[in-house]
């Protein structure tokens, strides 16, 4: 048996880390041309990847999920994990709906939650205390108390020097932020990239390593990391200037944000190639077993482009910028493709792990002539995101879709009863155009769902949500854009 490290570059679109992942695309064994998500978004479509199962079959997706959904209510059994009995598991994540508060940690001996990035916590080491944490469990009446306690807690800390530096970094990260200089302070990578070092150095029993880095998620700023020389984005700019409801709604995008916007989002995926090449070659040198990497994205993202409806994000659409993703096997046992050209469904990425890990030979049968896709609909804290919208308006952004690849066409229909085809160019990754909006699906292709999508809709609408999610919690969604 071999190690197996799944490392998900969280909304990296396939065009783009095509372009700038240049060092992953040369180190990989076996390249995935045609890997498709299995839905918009990470939730859907990390149960997805886990499970097997599209949304209205695992039953997680935007209509579903609030403040009391945890993972640990869907059953290791029910993984691919639950393949993997002679594994250790470890699980590191960035994301902020893969962690301990949505109970993802439950599905792995080991986890480590670094969901608390710079424009999310203000930590500069996730390994260390951080502030907000603290704050949010002290119970100190006054600020010297707060300050001392603190003091006390970082002391009694594991990464004592980290946590102090974490304290001063909370005092004077927002002035430093400020200045005209790139920001310091990555969204975790290369803390994950750490810990999963030490982990592989642990070679006593085969290892399954999940590991979900968000260093490509909005909000883009430039960070000291990027490679300077491939953007000439200002270090004072944000994409923050807009949020998702202004540049989808109101198309409030200049050229100069969406020129901004693109920048950043390739110096992030460039950065990413970096960090995760880095960590392959230092995981091949501390552990004596094969280990393989498998690298994806959950999604990717709309960056405005034409064949992104000039969207941008990643919710309430099913675009190829979303759609079609990454997938690279670095180190795969002997005999598998260089190239996999037909299409490859994350819905089989579990079975294509566990087989990695058992070190069996590469099958055609994980791939398929056509492959679904489907987004249940678009999360919010109330049914209008706290925004003036028409009913026609609400109804469009929450809509159900779904969508069916095969040959050089993708089929999509939705809620509102809406049919489109889309032509696909396979030398064209992330790119779409319509041929036609009146394209019923085949029912070849709505086999491939096991419940019918209106009526589906209906009953998952008419379910309560509880939206009222904890405080620090809320605020990371939000700074992610999903609120």
């Amino acid at each position: 048996m071999r190690n197996v490290v799944l490392i998900v570059l969280d909304t990296v679109r396939k065009d783009v880390f095509d372009e700038q992942a240049t060092r992953l695309r040369s180190a990989s064994g076996t390249s995935f041309e045609q890997a498709r998500a299995a839905s918009s978004w990470s939730v859907p479509s990390h149960t997805s990847i886990f499970t097997g199962q599209l949304p209205h079959t695992h039953g997680v997706h935007a209509e579903s999920f609030d403040s009391s959904f945890s993972f640990s209510t869907i059953d290791r059994a029910e993984t691919f994990l639950g393949d993997l009995p002679e594994y250790r598991t470890i699980g590191l994540s960035a994301n902020s709906y893969m962690n301990r508060a949505f109970g993802f940690d439950s599905h792995f001996d080991a986890f480590s939650d670094f969901s608390i990035g710079s424009h999310i916590h203000e930590s500069l080491f996730t390994e260390g205390l951080a502030v907000k944490e603290f704050l949010s469990r002290d119970d100190g009446s006054s600020a010297i108390k707060r300050y001392l306690d603190f003091l006390r807690a970082c002391f009694d800390h594991d990464r004592s020097v980290k946590s102090l530096a974490n304290g001063v970094w909370s005092q004077i990260g927002p002035t430093v932020k400020q200045l005209p200089v790139p920001e310091v302070v990555d969204d975790g990578a290369q803390n994950i990239a750490h810990t999963a070092r030490n982990h592989a150095r642990a070679d006593e029993e085969p290892l399954f390593l999940f590991a979900n880095l968000m260093d490509a998620h909005t909000p883009l700023r430039n960070l000291i990391q990027f490679d300077q020389s491939i953007h000439s984005v200002p270090n004072d700019w944000s994409s923050n200037e807009f949020d998702k409801w202004e540049l989808n709604k109101d198309e409030s995008a200049t050229e100069a944000y969406t020129r901004n916007y693109r920048q950043l989002y390739g110096a992030a995926v460039e950065y990413l190639d970096r960090v995760v090449a880095d960590l392959i070659d230092s995981i091949q040198r501390v552990t004596d077993r094969e280990t393989s990497f498998v690298i994806v994205s959950d999604h990717g993202h709309n960056l405005g482009y034409e064949a992104d409806d000039s969207l941008f994000h990643h919710t309430g659409s099913m675009t190829e910028g979303i759609m079609h993703t990454p997938c690279e096997i670095v180190n795969p046992p002997a005999g598998y493709p260089d190239t996999v050209s037909e299409f490859f469904s994350h819905l089989e990425l579990g079975e294509l792990l566990v087989r990695l890990a058992h070190e069996e030979p590469f099958e055609n049968d994980l791939t398929a002539e056509q492959i679904p896709a489907e987004t249940v609909g678009l999360l919010g804290t109330n049914p209008t995101w706290d925004r003036e919208f028409t009913d026609d308006e609400y109804a469009h952004w929450n809509r159900m879709i779904r969508c069916v690849y095969h040959e050089d066409t993708k089929r999509q229909w939705n809620s509102l009863e809406e049919c489109y085809a889309y032509e696909l160019d396979a030398d064209r990754p992330s790119w779409q155009r319509q041929i036609t909006d009146d394209a019923a699906p085949t029912q070849r292709a709505t086999a491939l769902f096991e419940e019918e999508l209106m009526a589906y809709k209906r009953q998952a609408v008419a379910d309560t949500q509880d939206l009222t999610f904890d405080d620090s919690v809320e605020d990371q969604l939000q700074q992610l854009g999903y609120l």
